[in-house]
């Protein structure tokens, strides 16, 4: 008697164990996920703020060549 006791106690141990490492293993993938998806966002971020500087930096050279441009008229027909 004392014997199948044990063996259930033991049994429900295992139980419990198997139970534990399931829900780590569940915890580490959902870990992992969540930082490769923060991953993406702070590429897209990145991307997205490189593309403004771009934008940015075309957006100054056309008006600077458009003053340029003024400049230039404006000296020929003065």
């Amino acid at each position: 008697m004392m014997m199948i006791i044990s063996n259930s106690r033991i049994n429900i141990m295992i139980m419990i164990i198997k139970i534990i490492m399931i829900i780590m293993i569940i915890m580490i993938i959902i870990i992992m996920i969540m930082i490769i998806i923060i991953i993406i966002i702070i590429i897209i971020i990145i991307i997205i703020i490189i593309i403004i500087i771009i934008i940015i930096i075309i957006i100054i050279i056309i008006i600077i060549i458009i003053i340029t441009t003024v400049i230039i008229i404006t000296k020929i027909y003065l």
